[in-house]
Parts: C-alpha cells; structure tokens; sequence
C-alpha cells in the first residue's frame, strides 16, 4: 500500500536531507555581535588599564574602603601591598620589587606597628593580614572574626606542650567560668612582685579576697544610714539614693570610674570615708590625719604641746572666752583671776598730778596655735610646720632651748621642750610658770603631754570600735606602742586577660552584676559570673558575643614607645602626595 512503511519516500535518508545542516554558516545578527563584544570588550578594558597605569593611578584596582587609619595612603597600593621594608628601616620605601599580585606582609605593618606577640609559648604566629582585613570598611580593621581566635583556642596547643589556660573554646556558650586573682591568704604584708592566685569564680572553697582591709557592703547599704543626713547636707546628692524608706548610699558614691569608664577609681578615705568616720584623737576635739601610724602620734604629740602653751596664757574677759571653755574641757588650769587694784599696771605722772591710765599692749597672737590649716612634714629642729588654710602664711615653731645664760655665769641647761614658759620680770629674773590644776595632770606640761598621748593612742591603735583597726589590719611591733598598718593594696584588675567598659552598660544597675547588699564579709569577691554575661550577649537576638568584646591579641605592655621612626614628609612623600594637596 502507497505510503505505508516500504515506501522508499520516507527512508531515514530521504528525510535527513530536510535538514540544513550548514546553518551555522548563514550570517546571523546574534552570533555577529557576540563576536564583536566578545574582541571588544578585552580591547576596552585592556585600553582603560594602560590610562590608568600611564596616570599612576592606582584605584581601580582596590577592593574597597581601606580603614580610618590607612586612608591617607588609599591610592598608593605598594605601602603595603608587598615586601615592605626590611626591619628597623627609616624609610617606607620596599625593600624588593612590587607586582599586581604581591601580598601584604608582616614586615609592611610592623613599619608602622610594633605587632607585639600574643604569647611566647604559641605554636604558630599568624601573619597580620590574615586577622586584620583590609578594604572592609572604615571601622572595622579591628574587629577580627571569630574564627581567627578559634583556630588555635579550639584545641590549644602550645610549644611545651601543656597550657594553663582553657583548651578548647569554640564558642562564648562554651566559655569557661571566669577566674580572678587573688593574693594568698596569711598576714603577710603584700608588696609589688608579690605571687598572685588564679581563681575560678566557682571554685567556692579558694575563692576569698585576702586584701587586708575590713569593709561591710550590706551595712553600708542600707536606708536611713546614720549619719546619712550629714553626708547630703555637706556633700550634695551625688551617690545617695532614694529609697521607699528614705534614702541611702549608692554604689557610685565610693566607686567612680575613670575617665575612660573602663576601670574604677581607687576609694579614697578624705572623700568617701572621712565624713563619717572621724579619727578622734580623745585630746578634746582634736582629729587626726589619715596617715602612718608614726606620724599620727608625731602629730598628736606636737598638738596636745601647743594646748598645754596655750593654757598657760589665756585672754581676759570675752577674748578668751573660747580658749578657757577648750582647756577647761582638757582639764588644764582656768585663766588667772583678774588682778586686784594694787597690781594694776601703773600709768605715767602727767606734771599736774594726774596720772593717765596705761593702756595695755593688744594680745598678739602666738606662732603655730591655729588649727585652721593643715599639717605639714617637720624637719629637724622644728616642733610643728602649720599652714594657714588659705595658704597664705606657713608658720613654722621651733624647739630652741629655753634656758639662758647670765653675763659671768656658765650656761644653765635648757628645760624641756615641753615645759610651760615663764615671765620674763623687769630685774632680768625669771617668774615660774603657772601650775596646771590637779586635773590636768600634777607633773607639768611633759606629764600632761604624756597622758594626753597615751589616751590618744590607746583610742586609735588599741580599740577596735573607733582607731585604725576597725578598717585596717594592723601588725604589732614588739616594744613599740605604734603599730604598723598594712597596706591594703586592694586590686584595681579582677580579670587581666580581659578588657571591659563600664560605659555601655549604664542603663544595667550595678546590683545586676555585684550583689554587695548581701555582703557582710570583706573576703567576699563580688564579680559577676559568665552566666550573668551570657544573659545579655547572646549569638542572636542579643549583644555581641565575639572574642574581641573582651579580650585583645596583641601584648601591650610591649608596644613600642611613643618616638616613631619616620617624619612626617616622609609619610606624605611615600604615598605619592605633593604639598599642593596637603594644603587642600
């Protein structure tokens, strides 16, 4: 049948010979302009190279913003692209040849960086491009990534081949437990280079602040603190809080933080101590300075002296009325009576008879009485240096010797230094001084002197209520009534492989993260844990939780110091700048 699958009119044969198979051959607007773009486009880009490279221009090859520190030579690719000087050269100039390709090495960055190692015991140095990454930005050199860190603290190694530090830290959840420092416990008194404990904050049974110094956060802490009203009323409202009860201290009321809100101002007695915690000396209201035990009772000793001259000559009438009720109040003698008719000073006989009234010389003022200013350090040969509280006048007393020497007659030995003066009598001769009353102390004013001083030291150095040992640790010298204090050397660095920055965190309230309203122990050490850090820094949906929130790579203490070695035309001149654009 025609048609049907033996006609030879559909073969294979016949079919295939439908098809053009040189189609491919006839000119076609597609394949023309793609041949075009394809010999173009090189031509054109191969052409804007050489402009740019006849213009040293060298932009069109950066892969971005450089950062804030090295914008000043963002055109000039060959300060760090390649081998950068040799070490300890004074020029920016390349120690070899530059190419397209070239790397940005180590020696390019510590031209202008010391770069100080991490660790002298790491097993390997990463070169300084790897973390630092160029053409990222304006701001972000810095902000190394994660894996930079991880790549080594996953599975630490070190050249010995042991660590002291944690050997795996993939992530911030996997961060172990903070550790702080801590002095050893004894009560030896701590000094510079001393060995210091490393603590993890869980480890409850070592964890103890041996600082010597004694302090009761939650004491402090509470409302209506005595004596709370005083400390508004001189010192304003800065660091007292209110409370439903009323109002007490506030946690920035000792610990202020430096001027970079990184670290805590040390507390200092003068400003946050001594308005309610006086050092009462006993010898009337006579208060002692904050300062070594040896010149506190220096100090005492020279006052209690000068009270005792004081007594000895004290102002009639109203003048003195002060002054009487002060060494009434010491136990030392009242002011002599007023003196009868017949020992009143006698005036001068005018010719007529009469004779005019004498007027009696005006008081002056004895050298080194005042207390209105503050105590100096006393040389040799001098009882007590004073200056005025308005600075204004130093007013110095000396010890000279008392006793005198007649014409003719070898010289007496000088009484002393604290016993009362006398009046000098018109013949040349000597008037005794007054004697105290039985209360002031029966053996002159060295006895007094002596008794006021034990009393004082027996209130400072031997009770534990009101002296020096209510805060400080004191170390008993044998033979010696003065103690020695030591020294507190509270820390000023809990955690010194990290950094930390109290200003963003001022909307967080310090009991958040320091719970001292329930300390009553010095030795409690009020640094939060991790967990109370994990709560904000969170890998999403919270604060930023990359290594270099907290810590840093580099040793600073190794830095180099602040004379570089390059001038600065020298810099300009080696990124390509004339003086015309400098001026702009």
């Amino acid at each position: 049948m025609a048609g049907g699958p033996g006609d030879p009119r559909y073969s294979t044969k016949i079919r295939a010979k439908r098809i053009a198979l040189n189609y491919f051959k006839r000119p076609h607007p597609f394949r023309r302009w793609r041949l075009i773009l394809s010999v173009a486009a090189p031509l054109v880009a191969a052409g804007w190279l050489l402009v740019h490279a006849g213009q040293r221009d060298q932009r069109i090859y950066n892969s971005g913003t450089v950062s804030t520190a090295h914008q000043m030579f963002e055109t000039d690719c060959k300060v760090c692209h390649g081998p950068g000087p040799a070490p300890g050269a004074t020029t920016l100039a390349a120690a070899g040849p530059t190419g397209y390709w070239a790397r940005v090495t180590d020696n390019a960055c510590t031209a202008c960086h010391a770069g100080p190692q991490h660790h002298a015991n790491e097993a390997f140095t990463p070169a300084c491009a790897s973390c630092h990454v160029e053409h990222k930005g304006r701001k972000f050199l810095v902000e190394a990534a994660d894996q930079h860190c991880t790549q080594c603290h996953r599975d630490l190694k070190t050249k010995e081949g042991t660590t002291q530090f944690h050997k795996s830290i993939p992530t911030f959840r996997e961060h172990p437990e903070f550790a702080v420092d801590v002095r050893e416990p004894g009560a030896k008194p701590p000094a510079p280079g001393d060995k210091l404990l490393r603590v993890r904050l869980d480890d409850k049974a070592k964890l103890a602040d041996n600082t010597p110094i004694k302090l009761n956060h939650a004491r402090h802490l509470k409302a209506n603190l005595k004596g709370i009203e005083d400390v508004v009323k001189q010192l304003g409202t800065t660091g007292i809080v209110k409370v439903k009860d009323g109002q007490q201290l506030g946690c920035t009321f000792c610990h202020r933080p430096d001027q970079r809100w990184q670290y805590m101002e040390l507390v200092n007695y003068k400003q946050h101590c001594a308005i309610c915690h006086e050092l009462s000396t006993g010898i009337g209201d006579l208060v002692a300075p904050h300062d070594k035990p040896g010149l506190v009772r220096a100090f005492m000793r020279g006052s209690a002296g000068d009270a005792f001259d004081a007594c000895q000559s004290i102002p009639k009438g109203d003048a003195g009325k002060a002054v009487r009720e002060r060494c009434e109040g010491l136990g030392l003698a009242a002011a002599a009576p007023e003196p009868a008719a017949e020992d009143q000073p006698r005036g001068r006989r005018r010719s007529g008879g009469d004779e005019t009234p004498a007027t009696p010389a005006p008081e002056e003022p004895r050298p080194g009485r005042r207390r209105t200013g503050a105590m100096l350090p006393m040389p040799d040969g001098l009882r007590g240096a004073w200056l005025r509280g308005d600075g204004a006048e130093l007013i110095l007393v000396q010890d000279t010797p008392r006793g005198g020497r007649r014409r003719g007659e070898a010289a007496e030995e000088a009484p002393p230094a604290d016993a009362p003066r006398g009046r000098r009598l018109r013949g040349g001769e000597e008037e005794s001084a007054p004697t105290p009353a039985p209360g002031g102390g029966g053996g002159g004013g060295a006895a007094w002197v002596s008794q006021q001083l034990g009393g004082g030291e027996k209130k400072l150095f031997g009770t534990k209520e009101d002296g020096c040992e209510k805060c400080h640790v004191l170390n008993r010298v044998a033979g010696s009534t003065v103690p020695e204090v030591l020294t507190p050397a509270i820390p000023t660095r809990w955690l010194p492989h990290s950094r930390f920055d109290h200003s963003p965190h001022r909307p967080v309230a310090c009991s958040e993260c320091h719970k001292a309203a329930t300390s009553s122990e010095t030795k409690d050490v009020l640094m939060p844990a991790v967990s109370t850090c994990r709560d904000c820094h969170q890998p999403k949906g919270g604060a930023r939780s990359g290594c270099v929130e907290c810590h840093r790579y580099h040793d600073k203490t190794k830095e180099r110091d602040a004379d570089g070695p390059y001038k600065v035309p020298q810099l300009l001149s080696g990124v390509g700048r004339g003086r015309s654009d400098r001026i702009r």
